[in-house]
């Protein structure tokens, strides 16, 4: 995480150490901003952080912002969502059955779908229902 830096050229600084004003009240109430140089009351912002793996967030960062953990999603979890969201867009059953397919087919047991994979489903879907059939 600490080669990762905000910022331009000429400011760049590790993303910790830019965070670390934010997070603390005793300095996010008169943050100055380094690129545009403007002070902010930055004490009302609520943070949320996200990460795919916190065991490489540094100790300053972790003790101001204490990991969350939530479970992974499972294809059910999946097969739900697409069914739910695919009825809310107004999507045909069997569009939404394809997809419920496509999620639990052999094939797809190995790989790491998300909802990403299943939203990009949906679009497809959607756009396909609302165009003519090829001639």
């Amino acid at each position: 995480m600490s080669d990762i830096t905000v910022g331009g050229l000429s400011s760049a600084m590790p993303v910790t150490a830019a965070l670390l004003p934010l997070l603390e009240p005793a300095t996010s109430g008169n943050w100055s901003c380094p690129y545009f140089e403007v002070r902010f009351d930055m004490s009302w912002v609520i943070w949320v952080l996200t990460s795919n793996d916190w065991r490489g967030l540094p100790e300053p960062l972790l003790s101001r912002c204490p990991p969350i953990g939530l479970p992974e999603i499972t294809r059910a979890d999946l097969v739900a969502f697409a069914r739910r969201v695919g009825a809310r867009r107004g999507l045909s059953e069997a569009s939404i059955e394809a997809i419920v397919e496509a999620l639990e087919h052999p094939a797809n047991r190995t790989r790491r779908l998300s909802l990403r994979s299943v939203i990009r489903m949906l679009d497809r879907a959607k756009d396909m229902e609302g165009d003519p059939p090829p001639s």
